[in-house]
């Protein structure tokens, strides 16, 4: 039978009508959502609904959250999405999908604003960690700017005295100083990478500022204090790791390189060789050809508060040091050669001037350490008529003399030698000593650090939150806190895809095209995979005839057994 086209998402002919909707992943996020109870903290925060409302604002914010999760590249048109879809599988019904708008929507972040979201993600994480058994005895803490295009100037204050969030220019880590931001902080378990708390500040704070206000609220939610936290080299500065160490808290960060204790080390190795021990050889995490990337270690002196640091030195890193050098010093060389070409013009002409323009280009390439760049004077000879007219055989020419200034860089291999003995080396500083964790305990859980990159990956590409296309601050802050609650759930798909792989003893599963294998599943490929799934309703004018679904791979199957959905979700 041939089926004509019956509105955007059926087909009819003689009187049957087929309806077809998607489904995705559905299924798999509802149970999530229900287990963390996140209808209820929701509508405790919102209070009562407005009789006169025809969508209730928590319904409202549950569809952005669903929205975050589901779709890979979500479409800012809320609506139009959610129309794509049956209405039961996102809770509401038909009646309900048809009011949904662009103003409905505000309306209800608006009402976000202005309830203690603080709280809600209290009793969510709580709850969280205890229905989903999540250890927090390590907890990962990185930040992030979110970056803003338009003026975004300061509202002026609210009725209510309400406080917003400024969004100002500030230290732009996506190397966009030219625009506006929020900072955005974020910490995860070492049990899965699972979002546990989050932070959006102005655009001008600094991180060293939030940290001990971020353990303070981390010892709330964890009931403890001896938690291992883990952030970057911000963390280390004397009050805050005198705070947590004095509450009988435990950390890990990084040594800046702006601290006494780094350039002594470094001056160290020029002198003497460090006595450094192999701790870790692990596999090539890119090329399966590459030699094995190792580690080794060495207790350095204390730090200036009396705290351990441990010095490490990859072979990996060794390279991309060395690479790194040997670039930027040809990108300078390379300027260098193009400064002289233009010597002798406008703002070149002086001694002064060519030196001023040389280091410069110093500062914006970082290799001063490294080249040292003379300053030569050398004449240059000029001849022209003695006097004006067509030039003949009795012309007379005189010869002008002038004095161009031209940079020459020379590379000092000194300075190179003493830079290359430190390749590959970076400190971690700590409070526990050798015994409570070991220098391999260390650095493994250091390394877990790049999870939290994910998450942040997530916000900006996945969940494509940047650009933000709200220009209501408020209505900023409530979209940042449900990012927080999709962020979770996608992190809780993952972590229970991977614990059962590991029950089952699976190394992989065939995710990526072609079947190929993916040894650590993404909430990303989970739900990529059951994005094709649609349900099909078939009508006899507006008499229901029956009801049938797009048939199940053996993959996605296997991830149902995976997540414990029964395939009766998608009428298998």
């Amino acid at each position: 039978m041939g089926w004509g086209v019956a509105g955007k998402h059926g087909a009819a002919t003689a009187g049957l009508t087929l309806d077809t909707k998607e489904v995705g992943a559905h299924p798999l996020v509802q149970p999530l959502l229900e287990r963390l109870r996140v209808r209820e903290f929701l509508a405790q925060a919102l209070g009562p609904t407005d009789p006169r409302a025809k969508l209730a604002a928590v319904d409202s914010a549950l569809l952005l959250v669903r929205n975050f999760v589901l779709s890979r590249h979500p479409l800012y048109e809320v609506p139009a999405w959610a129309r794509r879809f049956a209405p039961d599988q996102l809770e509401l019904s038909a009646e309900q999908i048809a009011l949904l708008n662009d103003d409905r929507l505000g309306r209800a972040l608006d009402k976000l604003f202005v309830a203690d979201r603080r709280t809600v993600m209290t009793r969510l994480v709580v709850h969280a960690v205890k229905e989903f058994r999540i250890a927090l005895t390590r907890l990962h803490n990185d930040s992030t700017s979110i970056t803003f295009s338009g003026l975004y100037r300061d509202p002026p204050p609210r009725p209510d005295a309400r406080r917003r969030l400024r969004i100002v220019h500030g230290h732009n880590k996506d190397h966009r100083p030219d625009l506006k931001q929020l900072v955005w902080t974020i910490t995860v378990s070492g049990d899965g990478a699972v979002p546990v708390h989050y932070n959006a500040d102005d655009g001008n704070v600094t991180d060293d500022t939030t940290h001990i206000r971020t353990w303070q609220l981390l010892r709330e939610i964890s009931g403890r204090v001896d938690f291992l936290y883990v952030a970057d080299c911000k963390l280390c500065t004397r009050v805050n790791m005198g705070y947590i160490d004095a509450e009988g808290g435990r950390f890990i960060t990084v040594l800046p390189g702006t601290r006494k204790e780094d350039g002594a080390f470094r001056q160290g190795l020029v002198d003497h060789a460090a006595p450094w021990q192999l701790i870790w050889e692990r596999a090539p995490q890119r090329r399966k050809d590459d030699p094995p990337e190792r580690f080794e270690a060495v207790e350095g002196a204390p730090s200036a508060e009396g705290y351990r640091i441990v010095w490490f030195r990859s072979s990996e890193k060794w390279k991309r040091d060395e690479q790194v050098r040997t670039q930027i010093i040809q990108q300078a060389r390379h300027e260098l050669h193009r400064l002289r070409e233009r010597v002798g013009r406008r703002k070149l002409r002086t001694r002064e001037q060519v030196e001023a323009a040389a280091r410069e280009v110093l500062e914006e390439t970082g290799t001063g350490r490294w080249l040292r760049v003379e300053v030569v004077a050398t004449d240059k000879h000029a001849h022209k008529q003695a006097q004006p007219g067509r030039p003949g055989k009795h012309t007379r020419y005189v010869r002008t003399t002038t004095t161009i200034y031209e940079p020459v860089a020379m590379v000092d291999a000194e300075a190179v030698r003493a830079s290359a003995v430190a390749d590959g080396i970076f400190p971690l500083v700590t409070n526990q000593c050798t015994e409570q964790l070991s220098p391999l305990q260390l650095l493994q859980t250091y390394k877990y650090q790049a999870f939290i990159e994910k998450r942040h990956e997530q916000l900006k590409t996945a969940a494509e939150v940047v650009p933000v296309n709200y220009k209501s601050v408020e209505r900023i802050e409530a979209f940042l806190f449900l990012y927080f609650v999709a962020v979770m759930i996608q992190a809780l798909l993952e972590r229970q895809v991977r614990m059962a792989m590991t029950t089952r003893k699976l190394q992989s599963i065939p995710l990526y095209p072609e079947d190929r294998a993916c040894r650590a599943p993404t909430a990303d490929k989970v739900i990529g995979l059951f994005e094709p799934v649609r349900r099909h309703v078939l009508f006899d004018q507006d008499r229901w005839l029956k009801t049938f679904w797009d048939p199940l791979n053996d993959v996605q199957r296997l991830v149902l057994e995976l997540l414990e959905v029964p395939a009766s979700q998608y009428g298998q």
